[in-house]
Protein backbone atom coordinates (compact mmCIF):
# COMPACT_ATOMS: atom_id res chain seq x y z
CA UNK A 1 0.00 0.00 0.00
CA UNK A 2 0.83 3.50 -0.83
CA UNK A 3 1.60 5.87 2.10
CA UNK A 4 1.31 9.66 1.16
CA UNK A 5 4.12 12.23 2.42
CA UNK A 6 1.27 13.50 4.92
CA UNK A 7 1.07 10.14 5.98
CA UNK A 8 4.63 9.72 6.00
CA UNK A 9 5.17 12.94 8.28
CA UNK A 10 2.37 12.13 10.71
CA UNK A 11 4.36 8.85 11.97
CA UNK A 12 7.57 10.10 11.95
CA UNK A 13 6.65 13.34 13.99
CA UNK A 14 5.12 12.58 17.62
CA UNK A 15 1.42 13.92 17.65
CA UNK A 16 1.96 16.54 20.41
CA UNK A 17 4.75 18.12 18.62
CA UNK A 18 2.08 18.64 15.35
CA UNK A 19 -0.44 19.93 17.93
CA UNK A 20 2.38 22.58 19.16
CA UNK A 21 3.42 23.73 15.19
CA UNK A 22 -0.18 23.78 14.73
CA UNK A 23 -1.17 25.97 17.15
CA UNK A 24 1.85 28.27 16.68
CA UNK A 25 0.97 28.41 12.69
CA UNK A 26 -3.13 29.13 13.55
CA UNK A 27 -2.00 31.52 16.52
CA UNK A 28 -4.55 34.45 16.40
CA UNK A 29 -6.56 32.92 13.52
CA UNK A 30 -9.45 31.85 15.97
CA UNK A 31 -12.80 33.62 15.37
CA UNK A 32 -11.55 35.85 12.40
CA UNK A 33 -14.37 35.22 9.74
CA UNK A 34 -12.48 36.68 6.71
CA UNK A 35 -10.54 34.17 5.27
CA UNK A 36 -7.82 36.95 3.75
CA UNK A 37 -7.37 38.05 7.01
CA UNK A 38 -6.53 34.50 8.51
CA UNK A 39 -4.31 33.73 5.84
CA UNK A 40 -2.19 36.91 6.26
CA UNK A 41 -2.30 36.08 9.75
CA UNK A 42 -0.97 32.49 9.41
CA UNK A 43 1.77 33.72 6.88
CA UNK A 44 3.21 35.75 9.06
CA UNK A 45 3.44 33.08 11.79
CA UNK A 46 4.63 30.44 9.19
CA UNK A 47 7.72 33.28 8.51
CA UNK A 48 8.35 33.50 12.51
CA UNK A 49 8.64 29.86 13.16
CA UNK A 50 10.44 29.43 10.21
CA UNK A 51 13.09 31.82 10.50
CA UNK A 52 13.40 30.90 14.42
CA UNK A 53 13.76 26.97 13.35
CA UNK A 54 16.45 27.85 10.36
CA UNK A 55 18.42 29.90 13.38
CA UNK A 56 18.35 27.31 15.32
CA UNK A 57 19.93 24.82 12.55
CA UNK A 58 22.49 27.55 10.98
CA UNK A 59 23.66 29.45 13.62
CA UNK A 60 25.86 26.05 15.43
CA UNK A 61 27.42 25.68 11.69
CA UNK A 62 28.39 29.18 11.46
CA UNK A 63 29.96 29.14 14.36
CA UNK A 64 31.75 26.02 14.07
CA UNK A 65 33.02 27.78 10.57
CA UNK A 66 33.71 30.94 12.13
CA UNK A 67 34.83 30.90 16.17
CA UNK A 68 33.46 34.14 16.31
CA UNK A 69 30.96 33.44 19.35
CA UNK A 70 31.09 37.16 20.20
CA UNK A 71 29.61 38.94 17.49
CA UNK A 72 27.19 36.51 16.09
CA UNK A 73 25.86 34.52 19.35
CA UNK A 74 24.15 37.73 20.89
CA UNK A 75 22.46 39.15 17.67
CA UNK A 76 21.24 35.64 16.76
CA UNK A 77 19.39 35.29 20.09
CA UNK A 78 18.00 38.43 20.22
CA UNK A 79 17.08 37.87 16.73
CA UNK A 80 15.10 34.59 17.84
CA UNK A 81 13.28 36.02 20.55
CA UNK A 82 12.13 39.06 18.82
CA UNK A 83 11.14 37.11 15.96
CA UNK A 84 9.62 34.07 17.98
CA UNK A 85 7.47 37.12 19.77
CA UNK A 86 5.46 37.44 16.41
CA UNK A 87 3.15 34.57 17.59
CA UNK A 88 2.71 35.49 20.71
CA UNK A 89 1.81 39.53 19.28
CA UNK A 90 -1.01 37.66 16.98
CA UNK A 91 -2.31 35.14 19.58
CA UNK A 92 -2.87 38.26 21.82
CA UNK A 93 -4.45 39.80 18.66
CA UNK A 94 -2.09 42.68 17.26
CA UNK A 95 -2.00 41.72 14.46
CA UNK A 96 -0.44 45.16 12.97
CA UNK A 97 2.88 44.95 15.30
CA UNK A 98 3.38 41.36 14.34
CA UNK A 99 3.26 41.91 11.04
CA UNK A 100 5.53 45.00 11.10
CA UNK A 101 8.25 43.49 13.82
CA UNK A 102 8.63 40.54 11.75
CA UNK A 103 9.50 42.48 8.67
CA UNK A 104 11.49 45.51 10.14
CA UNK A 105 13.56 42.87 12.19
CA UNK A 106 14.52 40.94 9.28
CA UNK A 107 15.46 44.14 7.55
CA UNK A 108 17.81 44.85 10.40
CA UNK A 109 19.02 41.66 10.54
CA UNK A 110 19.80 41.13 7.08
CA UNK A 111 21.67 44.38 7.32
CA UNK A 112 23.50 43.09 10.15
CA UNK A 113 24.89 39.72 8.88
CA UNK A 114 25.67 40.99 5.43
CA UNK A 115 27.76 43.64 6.60
CA UNK A 116 29.81 40.64 9.19
CA UNK A 117 29.70 38.08 6.61
CA UNK A 118 30.74 39.74 3.04
CA UNK A 119 28.43 39.74 -0.30
CA UNK A 120 29.46 35.84 -0.66
CA UNK A 121 26.81 34.68 1.05
CA UNK A 122 24.51 36.10 -0.46
CA UNK A 123 22.07 37.53 2.21
CA UNK A 124 21.22 40.26 0.15
CA UNK A 125 18.63 37.89 -1.61
CA UNK A 126 17.00 37.70 1.60
CA UNK A 127 15.99 41.52 1.06
CA UNK A 128 14.58 40.34 -2.28
CA UNK A 129 12.63 37.60 -0.78
CA UNK A 130 11.40 40.39 1.95
CA UNK A 131 10.21 42.70 -0.88
CA UNK A 132 8.19 39.70 -2.88
CA UNK A 133 5.89 39.13 0.45
CA UNK A 134 5.00 42.71 1.27
CA UNK A 135 1.60 42.72 -0.58
CA UNK A 136 1.30 39.16 0.77
CA UNK A 137 0.95 40.00 4.67
CA UNK A 138 0.21 43.54 4.45
CA UNK A 139 -3.33 45.18 3.66
CA UNK A 140 -2.88 48.56 3.66
CA UNK A 141 -1.18 49.98 0.50
CA UNK A 142 0.65 52.91 3.30
CA UNK A 143 2.06 49.92 5.24
CA UNK A 144 3.23 48.61 2.12
CA UNK A 145 5.30 51.61 0.92
CA UNK A 146 6.58 52.09 4.08
CA UNK A 147 8.09 48.65 3.62
CA UNK A 148 9.25 48.82 0.68
CA UNK A 149 11.14 52.13 1.41
CA UNK A 150 12.50 50.09 4.74
CA UNK A 151 13.72 47.54 2.28
CA UNK A 152 14.62 49.45 -0.17
CA UNK A 153 17.32 51.29 1.84
CA UNK A 154 18.75 48.34 3.92
CA UNK A 155 19.66 47.27 0.61
CA UNK A 156 20.91 50.16 -0.66
CA UNK A 157 22.95 50.61 2.59
CA UNK A 158 24.02 46.96 2.02
CA UNK A 159 25.42 47.58 -1.27
CA UNK A 160 26.91 51.08 -0.36
CA UNK A 161 29.07 49.78 2.39
CA UNK A 162 30.16 46.83 0.53
CA UNK A 163 31.31 49.37 -2.38
CA UNK A 164 33.13 51.70 0.08
CA UNK A 165 34.28 49.35 2.28
CA UNK A 166 33.31 50.92 5.91
CA UNK A 167 33.18 47.70 7.77
CA UNK A 168 35.52 44.64 7.80
CA UNK A 169 33.91 41.23 7.12
CA UNK A 170 35.02 38.23 8.99
CA UNK A 171 37.54 36.53 6.78
CA UNK A 172 35.72 33.07 5.12
CA UNK A 173 37.65 30.46 3.24
CA UNK A 174 36.48 29.74 -0.01
CA UNK A 175 34.85 26.26 1.28
CA UNK A 176 33.37 27.79 4.04
CA UNK A 177 31.54 30.68 2.14
CA UNK A 178 30.87 28.43 -0.71
CA UNK A 179 28.97 25.84 2.09
CA UNK A 180 27.52 29.67 3.92
CA UNK A 181 26.64 30.71 0.50
CA UNK A 182 24.59 26.52 -0.21
CA UNK A 183 22.57 27.09 3.45
CA UNK A 184 21.27 30.85 2.95
CA UNK A 185 20.03 29.95 -0.90
CA UNK A 186 18.58 27.05 0.49
CA UNK A 187 16.85 28.65 3.42
CA UNK A 188 15.58 31.47 1.43
CA UNK A 189 13.92 28.88 -0.69
CA UNK A 190 12.43 26.88 2.09
CA UNK A 191 10.49 30.44 3.11
CA UNK A 192 9.71 30.90 -0.48
CA UNK A 193 7.81 27.15 -0.66
CA UNK A 194 6.32 28.16 2.80
CA UNK A 195 5.01 31.23 2.01
CA UNK A 196 3.43 30.47 -1.32
CA UNK A 197 2.20 26.93 -1.14
CA UNK A 198 -1.03 28.07 0.27
CA UNK A 199 -1.26 30.27 -2.67
CA UNK A 200 -0.64 27.68 -4.90
CA UNK A 201 -3.50 25.43 -3.11
CA UNK A 202 -5.86 28.28 -3.22
CA UNK A 203 -5.10 28.79 -7.23
CA UNK A 204 -5.67 25.42 -7.57
CA UNK A 205 -9.51 25.25 -5.91
CA UNK A 206 -10.11 28.75 -7.06
CA UNK A 207 -11.78 27.20 -10.44
CA UNK A 208 -13.39 24.77 -7.98
CA UNK A 209 -14.77 27.07 -5.96
CA UNK A 210 -15.85 29.08 -8.24
CA UNK A 211 -18.36 26.20 -10.14
CA UNK A 212 -19.47 25.03 -6.44
CA UNK A 213 -20.56 28.47 -5.55
CA UNK A 214 -22.38 28.93 -8.91
CA UNK A 215 -23.99 25.91 -8.49
CA UNK A 216 -25.20 26.70 -5.09
CA UNK A 217 -26.36 29.95 -5.93
CA UNK A 218 -28.51 27.76 -8.77
CA UNK A 219 -29.46 25.21 -5.99
CA UNK A 220 -30.45 27.81 -2.91
CA UNK A 221 -32.41 30.03 -6.00
CA UNK A 222 -34.51 26.76 -7.30
CA UNK A 223 -34.95 25.52 -4.07
CA UNK A 224 -36.62 28.71 -2.30
CA UNK A 225 -38.23 29.36 -5.53
CA UNK A 226 -40.23 25.60 -5.97
CA UNK A 227 -40.90 26.00 -1.90
CA UNK A 228 -42.59 28.98 -2.55
CA UNK A 229 -44.88 27.58 -5.04
CA UNK A 230 -46.52 25.16 -3.32
CA UNK A 231 -46.33 27.26 0.04
CA UNK A 232 -47.89 30.16 -1.82
CA UNK A 233 -51.26 27.77 -2.47
CA UNK A 234 -51.36 26.03 1.37
CA UNK A 235 -51.28 30.10 2.22
CA UNK A 236 -54.14 30.89 -0.25
CA UNK A 237 -56.22 28.09 0.98
CA UNK A 238 -55.68 29.34 4.85
CA UNK A 239 -56.93 33.17 3.44
CA UNK A 240 -59.65 32.20 2.05
CA UNK A 241 -60.84 29.81 4.93
CA UNK A 242 -59.86 32.58 7.33
CA UNK A 243 -62.03 34.76 5.11
CA UNK A 244 -64.91 32.31 5.12
CA UNK A 245 -64.99 32.35 8.61
CA UNK A 246 -65.72 35.86 9.32
CA UNK A 247 -68.38 35.67 7.11
CA UNK A 248 -69.84 32.74 8.76
CA UNK A 249 -70.24 32.33 12.07
CA UNK A 250 -70.57 28.42 12.24
CA UNK A 251 -67.20 27.85 11.16
CA UNK A 252 -65.74 29.54 14.43
CA UNK A 253 -65.10 26.11 15.68
CA UNK A 254 -62.09 25.84 13.41
CA UNK A 255 -60.62 29.20 13.29
CA UNK A 256 -58.00 27.93 16.40
CA UNK A 257 -56.93 25.59 13.50
CA UNK A 258 -56.54 27.73 10.39
CA UNK A 259 -54.87 29.99 12.82
CA UNK A 260 -52.33 27.64 13.18
CA UNK A 261 -51.99 26.93 9.95
CA UNK A 262 -50.94 30.52 9.53
CA UNK A 263 -48.65 30.09 11.87
CA UNK A 264 -47.25 27.83 10.78
CA UNK A 265 -46.67 28.95 6.91
CA UNK A 266 -45.46 32.25 8.60
CA UNK A 267 -42.56 30.19 10.23
CA UNK A 268 -42.14 28.23 6.85
CA UNK A 269 -41.58 31.37 4.99
CA UNK A 270 -39.21 32.30 7.47
CA UNK A 271 -37.18 29.07 7.38
CA UNK A 272 -36.87 29.76 3.50
CA UNK A 273 -36.22 33.76 4.05
CA UNK A 274 -32.93 32.73 6.06
CA UNK A 275 -31.91 30.79 4.09
CA UNK A 276 -31.83 33.48 0.83
CA UNK A 277 -30.17 35.53 3.93
CA UNK A 278 -27.38 33.13 4.17
CA UNK A 279 -26.58 32.80 0.58
CA UNK A 280 -26.30 36.45 0.60
CA UNK A 281 -24.06 36.78 3.47
CA UNK A 282 -21.86 33.71 1.84
CA UNK A 283 -21.88 36.01 -1.38
CA UNK A 284 -20.27 39.07 0.15
CA UNK A 285 -22.87 40.85 -0.14
CA UNK A 286 -23.04 43.75 2.14
CA UNK A 287 -25.54 44.78 4.40
CA UNK A 288 -27.87 47.72 3.77
CA UNK A 289 -28.66 49.87 6.95
CA UNK A 290 -31.60 51.91 6.87
CA UNK A 291 -32.81 53.50 9.77
CA UNK A 292 -35.87 55.19 11.09
CA UNK A 293 -37.66 56.19 14.37
CA UNK A 294 -40.02 53.72 16.33
CA UNK A 295 -41.78 53.55 19.42
CA UNK A 296 -40.18 50.92 21.29
CA UNK A 297 -42.68 49.57 23.34
CA UNK A 298 -44.96 49.30 20.88
CA UNK A 299 -42.77 47.82 18.82
CA UNK A 300 -42.17 44.72 21.13
CA UNK A 301 -45.15 44.32 22.23
CA UNK A 302 -46.71 44.03 18.44
CA UNK A 303 -43.90 40.62 17.95
CA UNK A 304 -44.69 38.86 21.43
CA UNK A 305 -48.62 39.48 20.21
CA UNK A 306 -47.55 37.29 17.00
CA UNK A 307 -45.65 34.86 18.71
CA UNK A 308 -47.97 34.00 21.46
CA UNK A 309 -49.95 31.82 19.48
CA UNK A 310 -47.17 29.57 18.89
CA UNK A 311 -46.26 29.60 22.22
CA UNK A 312 -49.50 28.69 23.73
CA UNK A 313 -49.91 25.44 22.11
CA UNK A 314 -47.14 24.29 24.31
CA UNK A 315 -48.84 26.08 27.23
CA UNK A 316 -45.51 28.73 27.57
CA UNK A 317 -46.21 31.79 28.68
CA UNK A 318 -43.94 34.97 27.14
CA UNK A 319 -43.53 38.11 29.55
CA UNK A 320 -41.87 41.51 28.23
CA UNK A 321 -40.15 43.78 30.34
CA UNK A 322 -38.32 47.38 30.06
CA UNK A 323 -35.80 48.85 32.20
CA UNK A 324 -34.24 52.82 31.58
CA UNK A 325 -34.88 52.65 28.15
CA UNK A 326 -36.46 55.62 25.98
CA UNK A 327 -39.32 55.86 24.60
CA UNK A 328 -38.61 55.97 20.39
CA UNK A 329 -35.16 54.32 19.43
CA UNK A 330 -33.35 55.55 15.83
CA UNK A 331 -32.54 52.32 14.14
CA UNK A 332 -32.65 49.62 11.23
CA UNK A 333 -36.61 48.27 12.52
CA UNK A 334 -36.06 45.23 9.94
CA UNK A 335 -32.64 44.02 11.09
CA UNK A 336 -33.73 44.27 14.72
CA UNK A 337 -37.24 43.06 13.88
CA UNK A 338 -35.66 39.71 12.27
CA UNK A 339 -33.46 39.12 15.29
CA UNK A 340 -35.54 39.55 17.91
CA UNK A 341 -38.44 36.95 16.29
CA UNK A 342 -35.78 34.82 15.45
CA UNK A 343 -34.33 34.44 19.07
CA UNK A 344 -37.59 34.78 20.63
CA UNK A 345 -38.58 31.53 18.16
CA UNK A 346 -35.58 29.77 19.21
CA UNK A 347 -36.32 30.64 22.56
CA UNK A 348 -40.09 29.18 22.30
CA UNK A 349 -38.77 26.20 20.15
CA UNK A 350 -36.09 24.97 23.21
CA UNK A 351 -38.15 25.58 26.50
CA UNK A 352 -39.85 23.63 28.49
CA UNK A 353 -43.80 22.69 28.80
CA UNK A 354 -45.10 24.66 31.36
CA UNK A 355 -42.64 27.55 31.65
CA UNK A 356 -42.37 31.16 30.97
CA UNK A 357 -39.77 32.38 28.03
CA UNK A 358 -38.60 36.35 29.00
CA UNK A 359 -37.47 39.21 26.77
CA UNK A 360 -35.77 41.81 28.86
CA UNK A 361 -35.14 45.42 27.59
CA UNK A 362 -32.53 47.36 29.05
CA UNK A 363 -30.86 50.57 28.49
CA UNK A 364 -27.04 51.33 29.80
CA UNK A 365 -25.60 54.40 28.30
CA UNK A 366 -24.21 54.32 25.19
CA UNK A 367 -25.94 50.75 24.49
CA UNK A 368 -29.01 48.57 25.36
CA UNK A 369 -29.49 45.03 25.16
CA UNK A 370 -32.12 42.30 24.02
CA UNK A 371 -31.98 39.15 26.77
CA UNK A 372 -34.09 36.33 25.45
CA UNK A 373 -34.21 34.04 28.79
CA UNK A 374 -35.79 30.76 29.09
CA UNK A 375 -35.91 27.18 30.98
CA UNK A 376 -34.86 23.98 28.91
CA UNK A 377 -32.06 21.99 27.48
CA UNK A 378 -28.31 23.16 28.74
CA UNK A 379 -26.45 24.07 26.06
CA UNK A 380 -23.12 22.61 26.82
CA UNK A 381 -20.11 24.54 26.55
CA UNK A 382 -17.86 22.74 23.68
CA UNK A 383 -21.50 23.69 21.60
CA UNK A 384 -21.86 27.22 22.56
CA UNK A 385 -18.85 27.80 20.57
CA UNK A 386 -20.20 26.45 17.33
CA UNK A 387 -24.25 27.48 18.39
CA UNK A 388 -23.82 30.64 15.91
CA UNK A 389 -22.65 28.52 12.57
CA UNK A 390 -24.84 27.35 10.25
CA UNK A 391 -26.56 24.65 10.46
CA UNK A 392 -25.86 23.66 13.82
CA UNK A 393 -28.72 22.58 15.76
CA UNK A 394 -30.62 20.30 18.26
CA UNK A 395 -31.21 16.69 16.99
CA UNK A 396 -31.65 15.10 20.19
CA UNK A 397 -35.44 15.75 19.47
CA UNK A 398 -37.57 16.33 16.47
CA UNK A 399 -37.78 20.19 16.47
CA UNK A 400 -38.41 21.78 13.04
CA UNK A 401 -35.72 24.19 11.93
CA UNK A 402 -32.42 24.46 9.99
CA UNK A 403 -29.82 26.23 12.23
CA UNK A 404 -29.66 29.25 10.25
CA UNK A 405 -31.86 31.28 12.58
CA UNK A 406 -28.59 32.14 15.22
CA UNK A 407 -26.40 32.76 12.13
CA UNK A 408 -28.60 35.18 10.55
CA UNK A 409 -28.71 36.79 13.67
CA UNK A 410 -24.92 37.41 14.41
CA UNK A 411 -24.63 38.55 10.89
CA UNK A 412 -27.35 40.75 10.98
CA UNK A 413 -26.02 41.84 14.76
CA UNK A 414 -22.81 42.50 13.33
CA UNK A 415 -24.17 44.65 10.58
CA UNK A 416 -25.46 47.04 13.35
CA UNK A 417 -22.35 46.78 15.14
CA UNK A 418 -23.30 45.03 17.97
CA UNK A 419 -22.79 42.05 19.51
CA UNK A 420 -24.47 38.43 20.49
CA UNK A 421 -23.51 35.49 23.08
CA UNK A 422 -25.53 33.18 25.02
CA UNK A 423 -25.19 31.59 28.50
CA UNK A 424 -26.67 28.31 29.28
CA UNK A 425 -26.30 26.67 32.84
CA UNK A 426 -29.01 24.64 34.94
CA UNK A 427 -31.51 27.85 35.61
CA UNK A 428 -31.50 28.96 32.19
CA UNK A 429 -30.52 30.25 28.86
CA UNK A 430 -30.16 33.56 28.16
CA UNK A 431 -29.47 34.93 24.40
CA UNK A 432 -28.24 38.35 24.76
CA UNK A 433 -27.96 41.28 21.88
CA UNK A 434 -26.21 44.20 22.14
CA UNK A 435 -26.37 47.16 20.36
CA UNK A 436 -25.30 50.98 19.82
CA UNK A 437 -28.52 53.17 21.31
CA UNK A 438 -29.42 56.11 19.38
CA UNK A 439 -32.42 57.45 20.55
CA UNK A 440 -35.31 59.35 18.14
CA UNK A 441 -37.94 61.45 19.25
CA UNK A 442 -41.51 61.34 18.49
CA UNK A 443 -41.59 63.63 15.45
CA UNK A 444 -39.10 61.44 13.46
CA UNK A 445 -41.99 58.46 13.52
CA UNK A 446 -43.18 57.83 10.20
CA UNK A 447 -46.73 57.26 10.00
CA UNK A 448 -48.48 53.80 9.76
CA UNK A 449 -50.18 53.38 6.69
CA UNK A 450 -53.74 52.97 7.04
CA UNK A 451 -55.06 48.89 7.46
CA UNK A 452 -57.27 49.96 4.14
CA UNK A 453 -58.34 46.52 2.64
CA UNK A 454 -61.73 47.61 2.01
CA UNK A 455 -63.16 46.73 -1.77
CA UNK A 456 -63.82 50.17 -2.39
CA UNK A 457 -62.99 51.11 -6.31
CA UNK A 458 -62.61 46.97 -7.11
CA UNK A 459 -65.79 45.91 -8.67
CA UNK A 460 -66.38 45.43 -12.04
CA UNK A 461 -61.99 45.68 -12.59
CA UNK A 462 -60.87 43.41 -15.17
CA UNK A 463 -57.43 41.34 -14.23
CA UNK A 464 -55.79 39.35 -16.56
CA UNK A 465 -53.57 36.59 -14.38
CA UNK A 466 -50.32 34.97 -16.34
CA UNK A 467 -49.78 31.88 -13.87
CA UNK A 468 -48.44 28.45 -14.60
CA UNK A 469 -49.31 27.07 -11.51
CA UNK A 470 -53.15 25.80 -11.75
CA UNK A 471 -53.76 25.63 -8.09
CA UNK A 472 -51.97 29.18 -7.51
CA UNK A 473 -54.20 30.48 -10.05
CA UNK A 474 -57.41 28.93 -9.02
CA UNK A 475 -57.02 30.12 -5.22
CA UNK A 476 -56.06 33.91 -7.00
CA UNK A 477 -58.74 33.92 -9.47
CA UNK A 478 -61.29 32.56 -6.54
CA UNK A 479 -60.38 35.77 -3.91
CA UNK A 480 -60.10 38.12 -7.01
CA UNK A 481 -63.66 37.04 -7.35
CA UNK A 482 -64.71 37.78 -4.01
CA UNK A 483 -63.62 41.19 -3.98
CA UNK A 484 -65.47 41.61 -7.41
CA UNK A 485 -62.42 41.59 -10.13
CA UNK A 486 -63.26 40.13 -13.33
CA UNK A 487 -60.31 37.99 -13.68
CA UNK A 488 -58.91 35.92 -16.99
CA UNK A 489 -56.68 33.02 -16.35
CA UNK A 490 -53.69 32.39 -18.97
CA UNK A 491 -50.89 29.96 -18.82
CA UNK A 492 -47.72 32.14 -19.82
CA UNK A 493 -46.52 35.06 -21.50
CA UNK A 494 -47.32 34.50 -24.95
CA UNK A 495 -51.00 33.46 -23.74
CA UNK A 496 -51.19 37.03 -22.06
CA UNK A 497 -50.17 38.71 -25.17
CA UNK A 498 -52.74 37.03 -27.19
CA UNK A 499 -55.27 37.85 -24.63
CA UNK A 500 -53.89 41.58 -24.58
CA UNK A 501 -54.31 41.98 -28.05
CA UNK A 502 -58.13 40.93 -28.21
CA UNK A 503 -59.22 43.16 -24.49
CA UNK A 504 -56.85 45.50 -22.93
CA UNK A 505 -57.35 44.41 -18.77
CA UNK A 506 -57.05 47.60 -16.09
CA UNK A 507 -54.29 45.09 -14.61
CA UNK A 508 -52.11 42.78 -15.10
CA UNK A 509 -50.71 40.34 -12.27
CA UNK A 510 -47.75 38.15 -13.88
CA UNK A 511 -45.68 35.34 -12.35
CA UNK A 512 -41.87 35.50 -13.42
CA UNK A 513 -41.18 31.82 -14.18
CA UNK A 514 -43.08 30.35 -16.69
CA UNK A 515 -42.57 27.95 -20.05
CA UNK A 516 -42.82 29.38 -23.48
CA UNK A 517 -42.47 32.66 -22.82
CA UNK A 518 -41.65 34.26 -19.28
CA UNK A 519 -43.02 37.13 -17.35
CA UNK A 520 -39.13 39.03 -17.90
CA UNK A 521 -39.72 39.06 -21.73
CA UNK A 522 -43.38 39.36 -21.55
CA UNK A 523 -42.77 42.52 -20.05
CA UNK A 524 -40.53 43.96 -21.88
CA UNK A 525 -42.51 43.35 -24.69
CA UNK A 526 -45.68 45.16 -22.96
CA UNK A 527 -43.44 47.95 -22.16
CA UNK A 528 -42.04 48.66 -26.12
CA UNK A 529 -45.89 48.63 -27.60
CA UNK A 530 -47.30 52.03 -27.41
CA UNK A 531 -50.58 50.67 -26.55
CA UNK A 532 -50.00 48.28 -24.10
CA UNK A 533 -46.98 50.13 -22.05
CA UNK A 534 -49.76 52.23 -19.79
CA UNK A 535 -51.26 48.80 -18.43
CA UNK A 536 -50.09 48.68 -15.07
CA UNK A 537 -47.92 44.94 -14.32
CA UNK A 538 -47.64 43.52 -10.71
CA UNK A 539 -44.81 40.85 -11.20
CA UNK A 540 -45.84 37.77 -8.52
CA UNK A 541 -43.18 35.61 -8.02
CA UNK A 542 -41.67 33.06 -5.24
CA UNK A 543 -37.95 34.60 -6.60
CA UNK A 544 -37.00 36.57 -3.90
CA UNK A 545 -33.62 38.19 -4.62
CA UNK A 546 -32.90 41.63 -4.57
CA UNK A 547 -31.68 41.61 -8.46
CA UNK A 548 -34.91 39.92 -9.67
CA UNK A 549 -36.81 42.80 -7.95
CA UNK A 550 -34.80 45.42 -9.27
CA UNK A 551 -34.06 43.93 -12.73
CA UNK A 552 -38.15 44.08 -12.98
CA UNK A 553 -38.42 47.39 -11.74
CA UNK A 554 -36.18 49.05 -14.35
CA UNK A 555 -37.98 46.46 -16.76
CA UNK A 556 -41.18 48.86 -15.82
CA UNK A 557 -43.00 46.72 -13.50
CA UNK A 558 -45.49 48.94 -11.41
CA UNK A 559 -45.00 46.67 -8.11
CA UNK A 560 -43.43 43.37 -7.00
CA UNK A 561 -45.12 40.87 -5.00
CA UNK A 562 -43.26 37.86 -3.30
CA UNK A 563 -44.51 34.47 -2.91
CA UNK A 564 -46.83 33.16 -0.55
CA UNK A 565 -49.00 36.15 -1.34
CA UNK A 566 -50.63 38.08 1.44
CA UNK A 567 -54.03 38.66 0.14
CA UNK A 568 -54.78 41.71 2.03
CA UNK A 569 -51.30 43.09 0.54
CA UNK A 570 -52.17 42.27 -2.91
CA UNK A 571 -55.75 44.20 -2.55
CA UNK A 572 -53.67 46.96 -0.93
CA UNK A 573 -51.07 47.09 -4.07
CA UNK A 574 -54.32 46.86 -6.20
CA UNK A 575 -56.02 50.05 -4.97
CA UNK A 576 -52.56 52.03 -5.23
CA UNK A 577 -52.58 51.05 -8.86
CA UNK A 578 -55.63 51.56 -9.52
CA UNK A 579 -55.73 54.84 -8.56
CA UNK A 580 -52.61 55.97 -10.21
CA UNK A 581 -54.14 55.18 -13.22
CA UNK A 582 -57.74 55.97 -12.53
CA UNK A 583 -57.41 58.83 -15.27
CA UNK A 584 -56.60 56.49 -18.01
CA UNK A 585 -59.33 53.71 -16.81
CA UNK A 586 -61.79 57.02 -17.41
CA UNK A 587 -60.69 57.40 -19.90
Amino acid sequence: MAVTSAGLLAKVIPKRIRKIFSWLLNAGTGGIQDDDTRRRIFIVNAISVSICMLLIAITPVFLALTDRWDIILGPVILDFIITFSVVILNFKRKYLAASLTVYLVQCASIMYFSILLSNVVALEAMIIFLISIIYLIFKDDRLRRICLVAAILTLALIETSYYFEWFTPIPLSYNTAFLMHTMIISAILLLIIVVSRPYIKSNDTNEELKKANYFKRIFVHQVTHEIRTPLNAIYGVAQLLKREIRLDDRLKSVETLVDQQLDAIKNARSIVNNVLDMAQIESGMMEVTEKESFLVEQFFTRIIEVNKVIARTRNIHLKLTFAQMPAVLHDDILKIHQVTTNLLANAIKYADRNTTVHLHIQGAGTRWSLQFSNKGPVIPPEKQEQIFNPFVTDKSKYIEGTGLGLYIVKGKVTAMGGTVMVDSGEDKTVFTVVLPMQEGSTGDILPEPEEDVTLDGLGNIHVLLAEDNELNAQLLCRLLSHIGCNTIWVKNGQDLIVQVEKHIPDIIIMDYHMEVMDGEETLLYLKRTPELKDIPVIISTGDAYAETRDAFIKAGADAFIEKPINYSSLIKVLKAHLHHNSQELLE
